[in-house]
């Protein structure tokens, strides 16, 4: 992929105003409604609030360590694709990648145009920052579908079973399943790839045309991809699943320590069963209704730990708790990688 094919790929990131509006709106109705619900549950709010003045400081000190090795892994997905950058450039992308697309609703596609963008500056040849942003996108994708399966798979084997989080397992399996093949067939090779596209292409234009939108060209995203992320992906596969992995685990290890710090595990929830919960609740990020699914992935995170056996009090308390040590720190640490990164570019544009 050419400089001008790069720059192509970062302007069809770009999101209509319509979009952002649309996509607002939709976010404050969302709010509204989670804010309507904290108020018709305030007796169980106030449970949390005073679960929260249980925590020793022992269990702070670990809450915190678990933030800063959460932030510290999160820049090895990119480090490992282009060994070329520097640890700090590589954290500046990646953060500021994870607050464009979590302060606003729908910011994936915005957030990889500006990946894009930093890692031009950074003089990273067009192709391979093209093949290190798309296989970290897929890679982050096939973790979220999957890791439900993988919990509920889990608790089969510990005899526990739940209904929703089962249905919710499902359709992650299937979609991951599905998902896995076409990457494995995009990667294998261009004929491969072309066919997945027309089968993408196909769906995508039925469904589309239900919503009155032009479909994306698939075969070309297909077949782009392939040319791209072929020699990275497959050379690198690996060490991206190790990475990607790592990046998924360290917000669950804060939701864990938030758990044992009010006492809820391993007394009333346990490992597997918070695991469960994790990654059903981390899907619905999948579906970004709200900044960073604030308010739909905490009703199903806080739903589902209280149906393991957690108090209200202690789901809410730890959703808190996991929101303040693990998304509000990325989040500032995203802004200030943000700023560095404009700064930055306004003294040295890229090329």
């Amino acid at each position: 992929m050419s400089g001008p094919d790069i720059q192509q790929a970062a302007e069809r990131t770009h999101v209509s105003p319509l979009r952002i509006v649309i996509s607002a709106l939709l976010g404050i109705a969302v709010v509204v409604a989670v804010i309507w619900f904290i108020d018709q549950n305030a007796a169980t709010y106030e449970e949390a609030m005073t679960e929260l003045t249980t925590i020793s400081p022992v269990w702070i000190g670990v809450l915190v360590a678990t933030a800063i090795l959460n932030i510290v892994v999160y820049p090895f997905t990119v480090l490992v694709a282009i060994p070329q950058l520097t640890y700090w450039q590589g954290f500046v992308e990646r953060q500021t990648g994870f607050l464009v697309s979590n302060a606003i609703p729908g910011g994936g596609a915005i957030a990889v145009g500006t990946q894009y963008a930093i890692l031009n500056r950074y003089r990273v040849p067009p192709g391979l920052a093209a093949a290190a942003v798309s296989a970290d996108a897929v890679w982050t994708y096939l973790l979220t579908l999957g890791m439900p399966s993988l919990g509920v798979g889990l608790l089969v084997l510990e005899g526990r079973t739940n209904g929703h989080l089962t249905g919710i397992a499902v359709i992650g399996l299937v979609a991951f399943l599905v998902s896995l093949v076409a990457v494995v067939l995009i990667i294998r090779s261009p004929e491969s790839a072309h066919k997945v596209g027309t089968a993408g292409q196909w769906l995508a234009d039925r469904l589309f045309r239900l919503i009155k939108r032009n479909p994306p060209d698939v075969v070309a995203a297909a077949v782009d991809f392939h040319g791209s992320a072929h020699d990275l992906v497959s050379r690198k596969w690996v060490a991206l699943t190790v990475t990607n992995v790592a990046a998924q685990a360290t917000p669950f290890l804060v939701l864990l320590a938030a758990l044992a710090g009010i006492g809820a595990f391993p007394e009333q929830v346990t490992l597997i069963e918070i695991f469960a919960a994790y990654s059903a609740a981390i899907l619905l990020t999948s579906f970004p209704l709200t900044p960073g699914g604030l308010g739909t992935v905490d009703l199903a995170l806080i739903g589902l730990l209280v149906a393991f056996g957690a108090t209200p009090g202690q789901a809410a308390a730890a959703d808190v708790i996991w929101r303040l040590f693990w998304f509000l720190p990325q989040l500032v640490v995203g802004l200030v990688a943000f700023l560095i990164n404009l700064v930055a570019e306004r003294r040295h544009p890229s090329v």
